[in-house]
């Protein structure tokens, strides 16, 4: 392929990828003020209605089509010149453009207003059937009587008329209706509230799309590049997860049924393992708000990590949900974790899962403690020196703060973000709860992402549209741009995510 054709189709690709992400601002835009695009679309379908409903006068019709043909001269055999009506080519395009102002004349309108011995109260107009010599003539009035009386004159006024405009001319009617009995446009509610909805919908469209450019959301890896000033580790597909529960003593098992979900992942290892120090053991996968994927990202880590050959720990410190126990175990109501340790009601090996090889879980338990309590640290520290790395599911950081207290005890610390979710603006209040925290961030996995085609453009926004102001690399990590290649993902793929209530789980 020539580098022109190439160039060609990175444009399209990106042109595609553009209103693809307009069309998804919209939807998710509008999806978050559902109550505001109702309240536009009855607003226009009834407004609609009623306007038109106050507004629309009864018209009635009658119509006439009539014939003119031309007279000719003909020269006969004897010399002699003959006279006949025929039809003229010429004459009927001449016809064509100037018959229509010839019954919308002034002149025509005095002449039937004169015969009828009243003003006219009704539009008359000519509509002319291309390349021939018949004319389609209408009356309309918003009286039916009135609408029959002025077309009844015009069949008589206008022949002598058009003797002295036209010529000499024979005039055939060809068909006349009848005296009109309904109006020709009656008032019709469903098509009318019809026409407000489809109102409403281009309303709600355009209002949405400026509303959705004041409230930007992350789309790729290229938002997180310059909208935040940080790296994208890696992009995670939509995920298939099935449940096996044939052990009935134990926790089920989870499989990943995606293969490309499950090659990202192990992809998304090397590299945040790129990012962590030497001695760096214990990472914290945390996000903005919930469901977006955190918790399914943060198993599938551990699991990675497990596969490799290292010892992994998976700790669940979303208190708030417990998805964990309530997805993977029998009895999660029964559970004794992590919380239990610490209110002291529980050893740290009864806190502790064998899940599958190099792979445990620390459960949340079911007890209320603060993250704030100094008996974390210990557990942290025991397990520190038990397994090689340990994987930490934090609850999300715009929903509970207090829970950044955690990051004092990790070495790094990931972000989940779901692709069209939340707001950079909601991003960057989230970061600030833990930045400050001992652990080093690392950078962002976007997750449920489906790219709109293959190129690695910078999409619709462009350098001009992001400022380098103020970013989330720290300890001596200056901005730089990595190329992520990441893998062509079918949007297929539907998602389940951990992240849901018991009483949903259970069923």
């Amino acid at each position: 392929m020539s580098k022109e054709k190439s160039d060609v189709k990175n444009i399209n690709e990106d042109n595609v990828g553009s209103i693809l992400y307009t069309i998804s601002d919209i939807y998710k835009t509008a999806k978050q003020h559902i109550a505001v695009f109702v309240a536009i679309m009855i607003f226009c379908m009834a407004g609609y209605s009623g306007f038109a409903l106050a507004t629309t006068t009864p018209m009635y019709r009658t119509t006439a089509t009539l014939s003119i043909t031309p007279l000719i001269a003909s020269d006969a055999k004897n010399g002699t010149s003959v006279y006949k009506f025929n039809f003229v080519s010429s004459f009927a395009e001449q016809m064509s453009e100037t018959f229509p102002y010839v019954v919308e004349s002034d002149n025509l309108r005095q002449a039937i207003q004169y015969d009828l011995g009243k003003p006219i109260n009704a539009k008359i107009t000519a509509k002319p059937v291309v390349k021939s010599n018949i004319i389609e003539v209408n009356v309309e009035s918003d009286n039916a009587n009135h609408s029959y009386e002025v077309m009844q004159s015009f069949l008589k006024t206008f022949p002598r008329l058009s003797e002295y405009i036209i010529g000499d001319t024979r005039i055939n009617i060809i068909y006349q209706s009848r005296k009109p009995t309904e109006p020709f446009n009656e008032y019709v509610f469903w098509k009318n509230l019809l026409t407000g909805a489809v109102a409403g919908l281009i309303i709600n469209i355009v209002l949405f799309y400026l509303w959705s450019l004041r409230v930007e959301i992350i789309h790729d890896k290229n938002d997180i590049t310059y909208q935040l000033n940080s790296v994208s580790i890696s992009e995670l597909p939509h995920v298939n997860v099935k449940r096996n529960s044939k052990n009935k003593s134990g926790p089920s098992k989870i499989t990943f049924t995606d293969s490309i979900f499950i090659e990202a992942t192990r992809l998304a290892r090397k590299r945040i393992l790129s990012y962590m120090e030497e001695d760096d053991k214990i990472l914290a996968v945390s996000a903005t708000a919930k469901r977006e994927g955190k918790t399914t990202v943060a198993f599938s880590l551990a699991k990675v990590f497990a596969d490799n050959g290292s010892k992994t720990l998976l700790i669940d410190m979303d208190f708030s949900n417990r998805a964990l126990q309530s997805y993977l175990l029998k009895a999660p109501d029964q559970c004794r974790g992590i919380t239990d340790y610490v209110s002291g009601e529980s050893k740290y090996d009864d806190a502790i899962k064998h899940y599958k090889t190099n792979f445990d879980i620390a459960f949340a338990g079911n007890k209320n403690v603060k993250y704030s309590n100094p008996a974390f640290a210990e557990f942290f520290k025991i397990a520190r020196e038990n397994y090689d790395y340990i994987i930490v599911d934090m609850p999300s950081c715009k929903l509970i703060p207090s829970a950044a207290a955690i990051t004092d005890l990790c070495d790094d610390l990931l972000f989940v973000e779901k692709c069209n979710y939340s707001t950079i603006t909601d991003i960057k209040n989230a970061l600030t709860y833990v930045l400050y925290g001992r652990a080093k961030f690392i950078g962002f996995i976007l997750n449920d992402y489906t790219p709109s085609g293959g190129s690695y453009g910078y999409g619709r926004y462009g350098y001009s549209r992001y400022g380098y102001t103020g970013g989330y690399r720290r300890y001596g990590y200056s901005y730089r741009y990595r190329h992520n290649y990441g893998y062509g993902y079918n949007s297929k793929y539907t998602s389940k995510y951990f992240e849901e209530s018991e009483k949903k789980t259970k069923k």
